[in-house]
């Protein structure tokens, strides 16, 4: 063979080695090791569980990951406070405030009312999302600050929110004890304000809507697998030991009652508190210990009043101490966002306390009726309690069971008003090219 058809033989031997490499490299980038498969070795933020200690979050800080620009191992911090001045008392350096009841819950209608603290809409979650320059490589950590360090619901009802809106749990991150933790770890809390710069991601990256409402109970979901029984279904209402757990302040009008208490049937109560110290959560077999979760129950269905102290007990089961069982699919966390505060409401107006009516409002013979689901049934008015008048919620006539999961139909029809990079597939939160 002669030099020159040697040399061109190299030419295109190089040339074919770089389009392997190019293709290589669009492959790393647009499917295998994007967003939705983290454990493929591209991000340097996978851990045990979604709970990370101090250390962890300061180790990825070091490195230069918080707010980087660019990288499949970026990481953001948002810092969720029910009172978000609590953010200029000191925050982790980088963080982003986010709060509570204004950024992570919504009042919208399901079933046959209006109802306040739900999950939010894409058009909340897209200016959230875009707001704290998430994008489709991005580790999200969730901390609170030290005066609100005793509510672990900060934490976990944003983790809770993001595995709703298709986000992996292997992207989302609980810092154990939030500032506090920090803090006591003799890390530093800061006063400054960082500037961020806003990314143009959503939820439907590409027009791919990747809502997973097998992890949320909509009111008639939870209405037919409380009607299916306990044979795999578990019910854990975690504000109390106690049945009932309330009284039951409303949703909306917090001065006035739901028209019920009690529990679901066949449901059990396990106070949050035995799964935390002070806002920082014991060892997985504490958690465990303390959920007592029957043999056999697959389906871990958590509820309260708003839905806070529930994303707890779902982050308890699905981020932490049931991980690898959730992972496998062999088990599942469901969260009740409606919890007592929806459950509670729905009395048809003929029932009747011990002697006065009890105040509910749905029609006679509604199909949205719970009280028959309820087991150690009290009813508001014996205890002499105002009952909120909750008739202008309500819709005229009331919906069927098909045309009643609004909440899960409108964001599974939701496509952002701008799609930037995301990847393929439905069981990710984004990635790809």
């Amino acid at each position: 063979m002669s030099e020159k058809m040697m040399q061109k033989s190299r030419l295109l031997l190089f040339t074919l080695l770089g389009l392997v490499a190019v293709a290589a490299l669009s492959i790393w980038g647009c499917g295998g090791t994007s967003y939705d498969s983290p454990a493929s070795g591209i991000t340097t933020t996978k851990t045990t569980t979604a709970l990370i200690e101090p250390a962890e979050l300061n180790q990825w800080i070091t490195e230069g990951k918080l707010n980087k620009a660019g990288g499949y191992d970026r990481v953001v911090v948002l810092q969720v406070d029910g009172t978000v001045t609590n953010y200029d008392l000191g925050h982790i350096a980088g963080s982003q405030s986010v709060g509570l009841n204004t950024e992570l819950a919504q009042t919208r209608v399901e079933g046959p009312m209006y109802t306040g603290s739900m999950v939010p809409d894409g058009t909340t979650m897209d200016t959230l999302i875009q707001r704290a320059g998430i994008d489709a490589n991005t580790t999200i950590v969730f901390t609170t600050s030290e005066a609100e360090s005793a509510s672990p619901w900060n934490l976990t009802r944003g983790y809770t929110v993001f595995r709703y809106w298709g986000f992996p749990k292997e992207r989302l991150k609980v810092l154990n004890g939030g500032n506090k933790a920090w803090k006591a770890a003799g890390l530093p809390l800061v006063f400054d304000k960082p500037t961020i710069a806003r990314s143009s991601y959503v939820v439907t990256p590409n027009g791919v809507n990747r809502v997973r409402a097998d992890l949320r109970a909509s009111l008639s979901d939870m209405i037919a697998a409380v009607g299916a029984g306990t044979t795999t279904n578990d019910f854990i209402d975690g504000r109390s030991t106690d049945v009932p757990a309330g009284p039951t302040t409303d949703l909306i009008d917090t001065t006035k009652y739901v028209v019920f208490e009690g529990a679901v049937h066949g449901g059990r109560n396990k106070a949050h508190t035995l799964l935390h110290t002070a806002g920082k959560f014991k060892s997985v077999d504490d958690v465990k210990t303390a959920l007592a979760i029957p043999a056999g129950r697959t389906s871990i269905y958590t509820l309260c009043r708003a839905g806070n102290i529930a994303s707890v007990l779902f982050f308890a089961v699905d981020g932490y101490a049931y991980y690898n069982e959730t992972s496998a699919g062999t088990m599942k966390a469901v969260w009740y966002d409606g919890s007592w505060g929806q459950w509670g409401l729905m009395a048809s107006s003929d029932k009747v306390g011990t002697t006065l009516n009890a105040g509910g409002q749905l029609v006679v013979g509604s199909i949205w009726d719970t009280t028959a689901l309820t087991d150690s049934r009290t009813y508001n008015v014996n205890a002499g309690r105002t009952i909120v008048p909750y008739l202008s919620r309500m819709l005229s006539p009331e919906p069927t069971f098909a045309t009643g999961n609004q909440i899960e139909d409108s964001d599974a029809a939701y496509h952002s008003p701008i799609s930037t990079s995301g990847g393929s597939g439905t069981s990710g939160g984004g990635g790809g090219c």
